[in-house]
């Protein structure tokens, strides 16, 4: 690969990865609250992160989008990574909501 395909790679990188983890670690707070008493489960762990980690960069391309500040934008990622699969089933049924409208 050539130069501009790696420096392309990384600026992606530099963007995305950080809301990713931040809603990562929302996802481990999660983990840790809600299955404290039970065995530990790599499956229920790693679906849990991806999630998050999908969710995270997400939120945070909305809040941007928004012109939120970026420790505003910080919280509200963490804690859509704690609550990522009700973010994620609420934000496919708004859009969902919102194509019907526009091809009415």
């Amino acid at each position: 690969m050539n130069d501009d395909v790696w420096e392309s790679l990384r600026r992606l990188l530099v963007i995305v990865l950080p809301s990713a983890l931040i809603g990562m670690s929302g996802s481990v707070v999660r983990y840790l609250r809600l299955h404290r008493a039970e065995r530990f489960s790599w499956g229920e762990f790693l679906s849990g992160m991806t999630v998050a980690g999908f969710v995270g960069v997400v939120v945070a391309c909305f809040c941007r989008g928004l012109g939120l500040s970026p420790w505003t934008t910080s919280a509200i990622v963490a804690m859509s990574g704690y609550s990522a699969g009700q973010i994620l089933d609420y934000g496919q049924g708004a859009l969902l909501r919102w194509l019907e409208r526009k091809t009415k």
